[in-house]
Parts: C-alpha cells; structure tokens; sequence
C-alpha cells in the first residue's frame, strides 16, 4: 500500500493514528479491542496505558513509575535537549526556566543576559521568526528553540523535583498554546528539503528535536498524570512528526551534521523507540547506514571532526546527536555502529581526553562557547566505554596517582594536525597549566570552522589568561550579515599574528551565510619531554607571506613563543602579534618590552624580544553596543606591532617576534604584610624571587622603597613592574633562549628564575 504522508497537523485524525499502529503488536491487545468496538476513547486511554507500562524499548532515562522520583539531569545532562549551552546544574537550571515558564517567561537553554522571553499574560507575544522577511532583522535563534520544546522538560524535572500539581495544570496549559501557535504545516515536501515551513520559520532538524523530546516525556509521569485526551495528542504529534522523515527515504546525501541527525539518527531513533509503528521501524537499516556513512567522512581516522569547532564537534554532533543514536542502540541490542565507526569514535574520544582542559570548559574554538568538560568526558565512559575518558575524570575528581599511574594517566601532550589540535598541560588536575593551538590541515568546507590559524589558548594555575571571551556571545546573539558576524569568524578575534597588519580577507567576507574555507595549518616539528613540549606550525593563508609559529610549554616556568614572518618585509606596514585576554585578566605595562598580567592570585611576566616592536592595549570596540553595553565592561587586548628594520628594506627576510611568558605565581604579594615585611622579603630574598611588592601602597611608600634600597632592590613601582635590573637580565635570558628555541632540547635550558 502507498504511503500517504500528511501536510498540516492541524488536520490530523485519530483514525490516522491508530491505522498507523501494528495492532498485533505485544501489549496492544486492548487498544485493538477497543477499537473493534469502535471505542476510540477507551482505545486512547489504552494506548496511552500501554506507553506507561511497555518494558521495551528503553530509553536514555525511565521516570514511569510511582512513586514519583526526582529526575537525575546532572549525572548525563545530554540525555536532555534542556543541556543545550549548559554552564552549570542542568537540575537548578530546569528547575528555574520551568518555573519562569509557568509564569509565561521563556528562558532560551543555557539562559543567561537576554535569553528570556515574556510570552505575555494572555499568551499574545509568543516568539515568531519569518524565514523570508525576518533575516538580517533579527535572530531566528529564539523561534528555533522554542518549537524544539526543551520547555517540557523544563516543567517535567519541576513536577518531579515537587509533586505540585500547579505544574500539570500549568503544562497542560502550555501544550494547548504551544499546538495552537505552532502547528507545523509543511510547504516544502521534498525529499532534499532543509524547512518544511517559512512564514513560522521550521526547518528539518528542529521538527526531528520536537520528536525526540516528546518521545522523552513517555518516560516520566507526566502524561499518565494529566488528561489522557491531551497525553494523545502528544502521541498524535509524534506520528505526525515522525512520518515526515519517510519523505527521506531516497534523499541524496549531503555532508552536514544536521543531516547526520535529519536523515540518519532521527529516523533510526524512532524506528527503535517505536517497535509498534511499522513505518517507522522501516527507517531504521537506512538511518543506521546514514549515520555510518557520516562518520566515516566527517570523523578521520585520527578522531578529528569535519567541523573544526570543538562545541559543535563534541557539544552537538556527539553530545547532542551521536550519544542518543549510540546509547540507544546498546541499551535496546540494536545495531547502529559498524567496526569502523567505532573506531572512529574511541579515537574521537582519546582526542577530547587529552586535549581536556583544567577547568569547567574547554576552549571556545570555533563556532559557539566550549562545552562543559566533565559531561563530555562522561559520554565516552556511557557511550564507549572510554578507558582515557574514566582516568581524565578521575583525575580531575582528585584521585591519587602514584609513580605508576595507580589509575593510568593519558599523556600529557597531543598534536595532531589532522584532527587539527596542539595540546599540552602539566597535569589533569583544576590548578594546572594548559596550552591549545588551533592547527588542522584538511578542513574542507566547515560551516563551524574559524580562521583561527595557529591561534593560541593559554591557561596557568586553571585560571584562563588567553583565549576567546566573546566567541559565545556572539554566536548566540549576531545578526546574520553583520560586521560583528564577520569579525567573530576572521583572524582579528584569534589569538594569532596579522601579518601587516590586516587578515587575509576582509571581514565583510563571512558576515553572511555559513561556511569558512580555512587554510591548513600543518605541524612540521613537535617534541615532548618530562619538563615540557615544544612545536612549530605555519599556514600560508596569505599567499605572499608565511606565518611561523614555534611555541616551547614548560609544565611549571612559563612559555615561549615565536612568531615569524617569511617574506615579512615585502610590502609596508607593520605585522601584530595579537592576544585576547580573559575577563578578570589585569594587564600592566612596564615598558616597550614588558607586561605584568595577573589574574586571582596568579602572576606572568611577558617579555618580549627580536624585531623591532611596539606594545598597545586596546579593546574590542566593534562588540559595543551591541554586544557588551560598554568599554569597561570589556577585556583587553595586547597587540604587539613589530617590523623588519630599515637596513632590510632591499631584502627578502623573515621578521621574528618571540614572547617568553615567565610564571612568577607564588612570589611576594602586594597584600601581604607592611611596608617594613614587603621590603624585607625584597631585601632578604633572592633576585630571582623579587617581585614588585608596593603596588598596592602610597606614592610616599613607593618612593621611600625607591631611595633606601640598593640598585638591585629598586623596583619600577609606579609602572608596576618588578627589579629593574631582574627585568633586563630576563630579557636577556629570553633574547638567548629565542635564539635556541628551534632547537627541541633546548626545552632542558628554559630559564629558572
């Protein structure tokens, strides 16, 4: 018999449902009999009683039974569409957005600044976004969320959390206005279709998240605790979402995440989570071999993603989509992964342990803010079973480690410019030093990807000094076709070098549409050893020059980095070495070659030597208003210019800048003690240890200290900085070791101090 696809979910009957259903199938008996007696009600009630009490097939969580049970959200938050953007308690946050929306408040997942909606007292300013007449006006971000639905998992972790039954009334409220504004009613049927709906913009991939999220609402109490009329019409919704991904039967295959989830894991998920739809479970071989296929073309063979985004690579294509097909598969004996894919996946996997960063998060790069460590480590154990995922944990849980690695320890440096990452850190602990480098060859078209060519993250003692604070911001909030837009994707927002001063294209260039076509960055040299690692990277983006960036980490002094430029006199101007620091990031000038930055408690010293150089603070102006209310608000950025000099005019020559970071943490503190204990630990310690300790006292102290002390005493206390002559004999330390630093075994000579 043909199958015949519906249009409008407005005009669904109940008939359409249950002629869908295999009556046959085990545990339906009373729903057929029911209908045999032309009892549509009791048949209802039936099918609804048959969702509550079916022991197959499982799903990412079961919350049916009485009596009723706290949801655990917190222990695998990507189990629920509500962990989108998580940056904390997935529990205290569901608990507040359901709430809020039972007070007609929206709050978009991830909440935070401007991401809450008054729907209004009456329901009359619900969110719409209109595909032809809306873009560049405003988000369609807000509207996509919404029809996803998350908003019902909001409300049923507060009905379970309370038992209030305010919650079911205020749910029951919310389905009605939810299917009154939002009826999907499909315009565009085609089998290779992106939206089926542009007047209330709905794409493909939203409607497949709506089915997913209803299907999780059959494994709480809620829909056997409200009206059985309206637990059906959720089912109704269900067939009809779900008989729209029959139309991709024959569709050709295109090479995006989205339709990894459009074409492959939604059809195969309901295929397995509804044994008692036979066209749905028709879908499943084909899904299963779509998902294969995409893993196999966008995971390599050394577990590096397509997307050269770590957000969308493990937030979305795994966390979000890839763990629910995988899991599901396992829990319910289905099979979805083949020999190869799994691979694939432990080597996706071994990449995110070992670029694990110290703290909270991982670096945000790429397209949308870093995702949360922890959840992430967590589904390779769920999922895979992950052996280096269970030690990273485990270690950042404090667990001890012996001489031996009592729980195994993964190695402490990666680089891999397939899967496009340079990793290296001291430890796996929350306090240690950590360093990542974008360099990937082999980008292909990414949609995600940044040109963030060999862009660096610098982390010390967990606390981020250099990465990218506003790359989350403006993801979520930029208007398409905007100047910040284009700005977020160019080299300007990375912590890389312009050479001349300028990107290689104009910004304006990525402001609109998707995609970025990056330059690859190979490795050509990397070493590691006890004390610390070393790497050298290039990228030829701009054609008539090269970028070459050697990076020395050593795992308690500090860093080197050294920055040159190949051909770096050609045209005039200078080149900028440019670093974003983070929120709470102080950064003081000493001179022309030096910066104290501190951030709680932990103190660096950068020097810089080699080309002849300049050192500006700046902000980035270009996110205010619209992104952040004002400059004061914003962090700072240091832009080192540098150039060939003038008796190189008539030369091709390389122009090299070199900064050494020295770590000075744990020093004298400007706080501890009076001014006699300050200058006694300036006078009594040695010169290696002498830091600038009068910062925080008067100008009369800071003079007092300036005239009594002996040459080697004296600071530059109103620059901030630390011994004068401490300060000339490490810029000379780091003028000889940047000389040495192409050479790995140097990593043995990094200055003590």
């Amino acid at each position: 018999m043909m199958l015949t696809i519906p249009t409008d979910e407005r005009y669904i009957t109940d008939e359409q449902v249950f002629e869908a259903l295999d009556l046959n199938y085990p545990g339906l008996e009373k729903v057929r009999a029911a209908l045999e007696s032309n009892d549509v009600e009791e048949a209802k009630k039936q099918l609804v009683r048959h969702m509550e009490v079916r022991s197959q097939p499982h799903f990412l969580y079961d919350y049916r039974s009485k009596p009723l049970a706290p949801i655990d959200t917190d222990s695998c938050p990507y189990s629920f569409q509500a962990s989108l953007g998580l940056s904390g308690s997935l529990k205290e946050f569901c608990l507040y957005a359901g709430r809020k929306m039972m007070d007609h408040v929206y709050v978009l997942p991830g909440g935070g600044k401007g991401r809450e909606f008054d729907l209004g007292k009456n329901w009359e300013n619900m969110i719409h976004f209109n595909f032809l007449e809306d873009q560049g006006k405003k988000h369609r971000n807000p509207l996509d969320m919404i029809v996803r639905g998350q908003f019902f998992e909001y409300l049923s972790v507060l009905y379970h959390e309370t038992g209030d039954a305010k919650v079911l009334e205020s749910f029951e409220e919310i389905l009605k206005v939810f299917l009154e504004t939002y009826p999907l009613q499909i315009v565009d049927g085609s089998p290779s279709t992106n939206r089926f709906q542009y007047t209330e913009d709905r794409d493909v991939m939203s409607a497949g998240w709506l089915a997913v999220v209803y299907t999780g609402l059959f494994y709480t109490r809620v829909p056997y605790e409200i009206h059985t009329e309206l637990a059906f019409e959720i089912l109704k919704r269900i067939w009809f979402l779900g008989i729209q991904f029959r139309r991709f039967d024959e569709d050709g295959y295109r090479p995006y995440n989205h339709h990894m989830w459009e074409r492959g894991l939604v059809p195969f998920i309901l295929g397995a989570m509804y044994p008692e739809i036979p066209d749905f479970t028709a879908m499943k071989a084909h899904g299963a071999e779509t998902v294969c296929r995409h893993i196999k073309e966008d995971f390599n063979t050394s577990g590096g993603y397509s997307e050269h985004s770590i957000a969308y690579w493990s937030g979305a294509a795994v966390g979000e989509m890839l763990y629910r097909g995988i899991y599901l598969a396992r829990l319910n004996d289905e099979t979805l992964l083949d020999e190869e894919t799994r691979d694939r996946m432990e080597q996706t996997f071994r990449v995110l342990a070992l670029i694990c960063p110290p703290g909270e998060r991982y670096p945000s790069l790429g397209d949308n803010g870093g995702p949360m460590a922890e959840p992430i480590l967590n589904l390779g154990v769920r999922m895979m079973e992950h052996e280096e995922c269970r030690q990273v944990l485990e270690c950042r849980r404090g667990a001890d480690i012996d001489g031996d690695g009592a729980i195994g320890l993964p190695p402490l440096d990666y680089c891999n410019d397939q899967a496009g990452f340079v990793c290296a850190k001291s430890g796996y602990t929350p306090d240690s030093n950590y360093m990542l480098m974008s360099a990937k060859v082999n980008c292909g078209y990414c949609g995600h990807n940044h040109m963030d060519m060999l862009s660096l993250f610098l982390t010390f003692h967990g606390e981020e000094i250099i990465g990218e604070p506003y790359v989350n911001m403006m993801y979520h909030r930029v208007r398409m076709n905007s100047e910040i837009r284009g700005y977020m994707y160019n080299m300007a927002s990375h912590n890389t070098v312009l050479a001349y001063g300028t990107p290689i294209l104009l910004d304006r260039m990525y402001a609109n549409k998707w995609g970025v076509l990056r330059t690859p960055s190979p490795v050509t040299e990397s070493f590691s050893a006890n004390d610390g690692f070393y790497v050298n990277a290039y990228h030829d983006g701009y054609t008539f020059c090269r970028h070459q960036r050697e990076v020395l980490f050593h795992r308690s002094r500090g860093v080197m980095i050294s920055d040159h430029i190949l051909r770096g006199n050609r045209i005039e101007g200078d080149h900028i070495q440019r670093f974003n620091m983070m929120p709470g990031v102080q950064v003081t000038l000493l001179d022309n070659d030096a910066a104290l930055v501190e951030k709680r408690g932990v103190k660096l010293l950068f020097i810089w030597t080699g080309a002849e150089h300049r050192i500006t603070l700046c902000k980035p102006e270009i996110l205010c208003p619209e992104m952040i209310s004002g400059k004061e608000d914003m962090a700072d950025i240091i832009d080192v210019s540098f150039h060939a000099s003038e008796e190189q005019e008539n030369q091709n020559v390389t122009v090299t800048l070199n900064l050494m970071i020295l770590d000075l943490t744990g020093g004298c503190s400007a706080e501890s003690g009076s001014l006699e204990e300050r200058l006694e630990c300036l006078k009594g310690g040695s010169s290696e240890e002498r830091l600038e300790c009068l910062k925080g006292g008067s100008s009369e102290e800071r003079l007092e200290c300036l005239k009594g002390g002996s040459s080697e005493e004296r600071l530059e206390c109103l620059k901030g900085g630390i011994s004068v002559e401490r300060l000339n004999r490490l810029k000379e330390e780091a003028r000889q070791l940047a000389g040495r630093l192409n050479r790995p075994e140097t990593l043995e000579q990094f200055p003590i101090y």
